[in-house]
């Protein structure tokens, strides 16, 4: 008889290791339990990111003809999460007061309150930790800007009591303080980003957490914490999601000016020099023994590319004539492998995960055919395939803006660069084309 050789075969995490006999189908019966508990499947999370009171539901499908309703959700005040669990979704919203939130949860909107005396909640404040079916809610003090709180609801929020916020006792290691934008929790392992006073570079920390018999969380940085820059890229971390299988995915957005901020404000100068910002990446993080490294990286323009005006451009006013700029901003010829700047990972399924991604791209005044500059904005929701890590879907879409992107500066109004002698539209009523 033939041998065979045996393979285990690990898979997701709270499932089990199998083995599997290759050639003995007579004999072999496998229930091949993938997944012993269910994968979170999540809908189609989408809202404004830059406003951060407008929620648009959770889409079970999207088109590029997806539209908001007047009946979905909308917070009056400036501040929104969210966050769907196995069961349902939840939206953190701010009061009136500044320090009263609430968790509500959107399928029955009932409401639990968060107590947060002296603690300013993270940017994405909200994490479900579907290995545990825990809802994690994150923030740092408010004065030094520099320890973070942590509350872990099991279960749905309870509406008669208040989720008290508990300090980790975890020290952010900078001089004078830090924004924590958002975290990951699965199990033990956290990671979460931050923004430095120090220098306004964003970071990136693993950390180990535990909750102790008095109900505090005890924090263990693992490793120390990495710049923007040392995982290759620039700009801000905007979100991350710990996967089923353990693996970390990273987004980072570096929208702008040559400050790089992820702020959305674009200026251009007619008489000067110019750079822009549009560009980010999707970073896959797996965890080392002394903390972590970055293994594979998607959708980062790391190259500049001159955009220049055709024919002698020149302010209409003045009559100087108008610089090129130069741009970190993915060419309409190559934006189905590359990012203008993700926002926030907006839906996880087995096999994919789909990103918001908004920013912008330009051309420059058109002499010869007597057209403006414009400014194209972008709002898609880009598809990863997990396996083999490239983005395989890309839907614009038409109803919805993830940000309110603007452009000045001098020559501009309106998403338009002008110049001496031209228009909107040239004679024979052609808009402006993006290249």
């Amino acid at each position: 008889m033939e041998a065979y050789d045996t393979t285990d075969v690990l898979l997701a995490r709270k499932s089990e290791t199998i083995k599997v006999t290759a050639g003995e189908t007579a004999e072999c019966s496998i229930a091949l339990k993938l997944f012993a508990s269910s994968i979170l499947e999540s809908n189609y999370i989408l809202w404004n990111y830059r406003e951060l009171k407008k929620y648009f539901k959770g889409f079970s499908s999207i088109s590029e003809n997806t539209e908001v309703e007047n009946s979905q959700f909308y917070s009056s005040y400036q501040y929104v999460s969210l966050a769907e669990t196995a069961s349902a979704q939840y939206v953190m919203t701010m009061g009136s007061d500044t320090l009263s939130y609430s968790i509500t949860n959107l399928s029955n909107n009932s409401s639990s309150s968060i107590k947060t005396d002296n603690v300013t909640l993270f940017y994405d404040c909200l994490y479900y930790d579907d290995t545990t079916d825990s809802l994690w809610v994150g923030a740092y003090d408010s004065s030094s800007r520099k320890q973070l709180y942590f509350a872990r609801i099991n279960g749905a929020p309870d509406s008669t009591n208040r989720t008290t916020l508990q300090s980790s006792n975890f020290i952010i290691d900078s001089t004078k303080g830090s924004d924590t934008s958002t975290f990951a929790v699965q199990g033990s392992t956290l990671y979460f980003a931050y923004k430095s006073y120090d220098n306004g570079t964003c970071y990136l920390q693993r950390a180990s957490i535990t909750e102790n018999a008095d109900g505090t969380f005890a924090v263990s940085k693992v490793g120390s914490a990495k710049s923007v820059s040392d995982l290759g890229v620039s700009g801000a971390i905007t979100d991350i999601a710990i996967l089923y299988d353990g693996t970390v995915y990273v987004l980072v957005s570096n929208v702008g000016n040559s400050s790089g901020d992820s702020g959305d404000l674009f200026n251009y100068y007619y008489d000067k020099s110019n750079t822009m910002y549009s560009r980010g990446a999707l970073l896959k993080i797996q965890s080392t023994s002394s903390g972590f490294e970055v293994v594979d990286t998607l959708g980062w323009t790391g190259s500049s590319r001159q955009i220049a005006p055709v024919g002698e451009a020149k302010d209409e006013s003045t009559l100087t004539i108008l610089q090129p700029l130069t741009a970190y901003i993915p060419s309409l010829s190559e934006n189905s492998n590359k990012f203008y700047g993700p926002r926030r990972f907006v839906a996880i399924k087995p096999k994919e995960i789909a990103i918001a991604d908004c920013g912008a791209n330009f051309v420059m005044p058109n002499c010869n055919k007597k057209l403006y500059g414009k400014r194209f904005d972008h709002n898609r929701v880009v598809t990863v395939s997990l396996s083999s890590f490239a983005i395989n879907v890309v839907t614009e879409l038409k109803n919805i803006k993830f940000s309110d992107l603007t452009l000045g500066g001098s020559g501009t109004s309106g998403g338009y660069i002008y110049a001496k002698d031209c228009k909107y539209k040239d004679t024979d009523n052609n808009e402006i084309e993006e290249q």
